[in-house]
């Protein structure tokens, strides 16, 4: 099985895009770089989990920074397109290992909302701190000299959004591709409808270059593209 592949930019303004494939999790990671500048986000990183030991590891966040150091790159964002009910995020890990300010979408907070119901959390923050910028739909930001803009993607979550950089969408656990379909709308606050919705508003997306890419789990990590 592939764990890595490179997605080299297809045109001006366009990013690399580098994934790291978890199959313990089948999450992706991604490192989206503008060759120009040599600055990058990191997108979605993830902590290895021991479900039975009820312990926590580094080695998939470590080995985004490895690439990172290896290619000469300077990460400017580490962004997160939602809060994951099944791992957990490496952000604030790699937050304290570059610096460099952490986001989310704002909706967040409504997750954080219903988790501190359900795990009888009275001391949880539901205000977003654990992030230093929450999204709001049609926000943008810069990595280099490549523009990025957000896109709100509810359904899966409350606060799932979508990060369009260049010619790529990454919409995580909205769709899967090529052959999963759609995410789970039945976490708590998850909506089939919302998530239908969302996922008509990724493919409206205009194409680039002659294809469209999205990257998503499960795309064979080099992106799904439609001629």
């Amino acid at each position: 099985m592939n764990t890595f592949a490179l997605a080299k930019r297809t045109g001006a303004a366009t990013p690399d895009v580098a994934g790291f494939f978890d199959p313990r999790i089948f999450s992706v990671q991604y490192v989206v770089s503008d060759p120009a500048t040599r600055r990058c986000a990191i997108i979605d990183p993830v902590l290895d989990f021991d479900e039975k030991a009820g312990a926590t590891a580094t080695h998939h966040a470590d080995e985004l920074l490895a690439y990172i150091d290896k290619e000469g790159l300077t990460v400017e964002w580490i962004l997160d397109t939602h809060p994951h009910a099944d791992h957990f995020s490496a952000a604030y890990y790699l937050k304290e290992k570059t610096g460099v300010p952490t986001a989310i979408g704002q909706q967040v907070t409504q997750v954080q909302s219903l988790w501190k119901d359900i795990y009888h959390w009275p001391e949880m923050p539901t205000d977003g701190r654990q992030w230093d910028t929450l999204f709001a739909e049609g926000d943008t930001f810069q990595i280099g000299e490549l523009s990025g803009r957000v896109m709100f993607s509810p359904g899966h979550t409350l606060a799932s959004i979508t990060y369009v950089i260049g010619d790529a969408a990454f919409v995580h656990d909205t769709l899967f591709q090529p052959d999963f379909g759609t995410a789970r709308a039945d976490f708590p606050g998850g909506d089939a409808k919302a998530l239908w919705h969302s996922i008509q508003q990724i493919l409206t997306l205009p194409e680039a270059n002659g294809k469209r890419y999205l990257k998503v789990p499960l795309d064979a990590l080099a992106g799904a593209a439609w001629d």
